[in-house]
């Protein structure tokens, strides 16, 4: 179970990255701006939830 999270947190990630960089080539920089905060966000999660699960959490 935990790693389908990990791997959904991800696949979120990198789905906002490419909408992100849609945006970007359309120059519509606020959503560009909260898509990547959003991807960012995301992969951290994931990121942080993978090393809280091999600290022993």
């Amino acid at each position: 179970m935990e790693q389908l999270l990990v791997r959904l947190l991800l696949t979120a990630g990198i789905l906002l990255l490419i909408a992100g960089v849609i945006f970007a080539i359309l120059q519509v920089w606020l959503y560009t701006g909260l898509l990547w905060a959003g991807a960012f966000g995301c992969l951290m999660a994931a990121l942080n939830f993978r090393n809280f699960k091999n600290d022993g959490g």
